[in-house]
């Protein structure tokens, strides 16, 4: 298992040099904006640097009878935020989106006290990041529409950095643009309102998936994903994290983990077997040192395809059941039996 380092104060140095590898925690300074992005003489222009970064704050939640999932998302020529809420038992989903062009979306910074915020009329979605403090905070407000039920809620996401190690990686996408994601699977409470029922959330049984992200992506690229969580028959939250997409050097340079009550174990490169046109059928997800063996089956799916000019999105997210085992470097096994997650194949050009 790759070794996790003392985090550096900053993402790159003064002297343009990129911290790449995998630390124990998020960035204080995630200054992304000066990395090289070019080896040539002619200096990139910090317009076209800011233009080409994708930055975005995602959570999904799990709860016994709901998933939520919500996201804050800036392309820089377009800002796009959307809630959505699955109910497990009846296996019904609506969704609340927003777009907007230009930098509509505002994406944090930094996770210890800054924040990302989507707002327009009728729809605001607000992420207070207060890892300083060990949380962070999801305040909802949307307006009800048509056939689709207003949504309120304030929600805690509790990652305590005593307690929970965070999977921080920054990989090459080129040895001058580098790929940066901070993701944790931590306890949450709060309430959601679906229009006149409300869902409370119990820190000791609903859990928090936090994905962050700000990456130099090329002009076409693509990534499968898988995560999912639960707790297991002894009451230890477990949680993974898999991820193949276009860093080369997957390796040693991935985003692969699992965690066992907030411990990381860190894992070599995961490959995916699912079927293309039909992503409602079963995927296989294996890692290629043998920790992690699993079987998803989708249950429903998020899908969304764009196609404007030079923009083009060909998005499938599929939410469900897994099942499997992983197995720690003590040979220990632990089985992954009914845990509900997400899985993703996403090819894009932007």
């Amino acid at each position: 298992m790759r070794k996790v380092e003392t985090t550096p104060e900053k993402m790159v140095e003064k002297n343009g040099t990129i911290n790449f590898g995998t630390f124990r925690t998020p960035f204080a300074d995630a200054n992304i904006l000066d990395a090289p992005f070019s080896s040539s003489s002619r200096k990139v222009s910090a317009f076209w640097k800011k233009f080409r970064l994708k930055e975005w704050q995602h959570f999904g939640i799990i709860t016994p009878t709901h998933y939520f999932g919500m996201v804050i998302f800036d392309a820089k020529f377009m800002g796009v935020s959307f809630f959505y809420a699955y109910d497990r038992i009846a296996n019904k989903r609506f969704e609340h989106s927003a777009q907007l062009p230009g930098r509509a979306s505002r994406v944090a910074a930094q996770v210890y006290d800054d924040h990302c915020e989507f707002a327009q009329k009728g729809y605001r979605l607000r992420i207070e990041n207060r890892l300083k403090d060990g949380f962070h905070k999801i305040i909802i407000d949307i307006e009800g529409k048509k056939n689709l039920p207003a949504v309120k809620g304030e929600v805690k996401v509790f990652e305590d950095l005593k307690t929970i190690e965070p999977l921080v990686q920054v990989s090459p996408v080129t040895h001058l643009r580098p790929f940066y994601t901070h993701k944790v699977a931590a306890p949450t409470e709060g309430t959601i309102r679906l229009g006149s029922k409300e869902i409370i959330l119990d820190r000791k049984q609903d859990i928090a998936l936090l994905d962050e992200q700000k990456t130099y992506y090329p002009y076409v690229s693509f990534w499968k994903w898988s995560t999912a969580a639960g707790y297991n028959e002894y009451g230890e939250l477990l949680a993974f994290n898999l991820c193949q997409n276009m860093i080369t050097d997957d390796e040693d340079f991935n985003e692969n983990c699992m965690w066992v009550d907030g411990k990381i174990y860190c894992l070599k490169a995961a490959r995916f077997n699912f079927d293309a046109k039909n992503m409602m059928r079963p995927w296989e997800m294996k890692t290629n040192d043998g920790y992690m063996d699993l079987l998803f089956t989708p249950s429903g799916e998020r899908a969304e395809k764009i196609s404007i000019g030079f923009i083009k999105s060909d998005f499938h997210q599929p939410f469900g059941m897994y099942n499997g085992r992983f197995k720690d470097e003590n040979n220990r096994l632990y089985p992954i039996t009914n845990f509900f997650g997400l899985a993703e194949h996403h090819v894009t050009r932007y």
